[in-house]
């Protein structure tokens, strides 16, 4: 329940997330590169997964946590985006 509710809100803001049944979410969006994401999301105590491969490089592999986890990533990319 708690992915199905991150991969909305993130659609929501603009992200195009891959369909998953797995513990994590892959994410990118068109505007802000992953690198971008991935400096402002650290900043702010935020940890996900970012890779440097050509194809992949503008996304993030997003863990699933707990509700206040997934409450405290989607507040900072709203943060993020908000700022780009």
């Amino acid at each position: 329940a708690t992915r199905e509710r991150a991969s909305t809100a993130l659609a929501g803001m603009g992200f195009e997330v891959l369909p998953s049944a797995a513990n994590f979410v892959f994410a990118s969006h068109a505007r802000v590169p992953g690198e971008a994401l991935l400096a402002g999301l650290r900043a702010r105590g935020v940890l996900v997964r970012h890779f440097g491969q050509e194809r992949i490089r503008n996304g993030l592999r997003i863990s699933i946590g707990t509700e206040a986890e997934t409450d405290a990533l989607l507040t900072a990319l709203r943060e993020i985006l908000a700022a780009a």
